[in-house]
């Protein structure tokens, strides 16, 4: 016995409904039960905090941007017994003559920064004291007494310089505050090329992220 094989037309799709007329509710659709609301409020508090921790995270970041679009020629600061930092300003790459004085230096390490770091006052200061960074490839420029990197201050750099400022303070009672002069030895612009782009990846986070969450939101037609 044949079969026939019977297929939709056009025809058999209802027209949209005349200008003026309420549509007619699909059963079907009505009949389908409602979205748990609990996993849409765990989407919605998930689509919200993650934007913020990544603003949050690029905002640490600005020192880093700007330091790696400084000019890559180093400015000369002279002797550090009588340098101006202030003339400079913050990160910036900068030469500096200078000898340690050991009596008020500290070795420290940091999780995600590997290797030791050497901090100490530049001797014979005069005014407000400036620190040197050395790391531990930085043995010809402590024999040569000239330093060439990154002029920050302990409150800067995201904060990543923060707590060896509040250990020279508290321990050695040095006068060591957030906007006390630091200069990074060995950090060149080029280092830091990574920082505009992770801060971008950062903030296409945020802004997808956010553009989700109002589609989450957005009150059902």
């Amino acid at each position: 016995m044949a079969t026939m094989n019977t297929a939709t037309t056009v025809d058999d799709i209802p027209a949209p409904p005349a200008p003026g007329h309420v549509d007619a509710l699909d059963e079907v659709l009505v009949g389908l039960p409602a979205p748990p609301r609990a996993r849409r409020r765990v989407l919605a508090v998930l689509l919200s905090v993650i934007p913020v921790a990544a603003l949050f995270l690029a905002s640490q970041m600005i020192d880093d941007v700007r330091y790696a679009m400084a000019p890559t020629s180093a400015t000369s600061l002279g002797d550090g017994r009588t340098a101006d930092p202030a003339s400079v300003g913050l990160n910036q790459y900068v030469t500096l003559r200078a000898s340690p004085s050991m009596a008020g230096a500290v070795t420290y390490s940091r999780p995600l920064w590997p290797g030791e770091h050497l901090v100490f006052p530049v001797a014979g200061r005069d005014g407000a004291p400036i620190y040197v960074q050395v790391s531990q490839d930085g043995a010809q420029a402590m024999s040569r007494g000239e330093f060439r990197g990154r002029l920050t201050r302990f409150g800067g750099g995201g904060g990543r310089y923060a707590g060896v400022g509040r250990y020279l303070r508290g321990t050695l009672r040095a006068p060591v505050h957030a906007d006390t002069w630091l200069l990074v030895d060995g950090a060149t612009p080029r280092r830091n090329l990574w920082a505009p782009l992770l801060a971008t990846l950062l903030l296409a986070i945020a802004l997808s992220d956010l553009g989700l969450l109002r589609g989450l939101l957005r009150p059902a037609r």
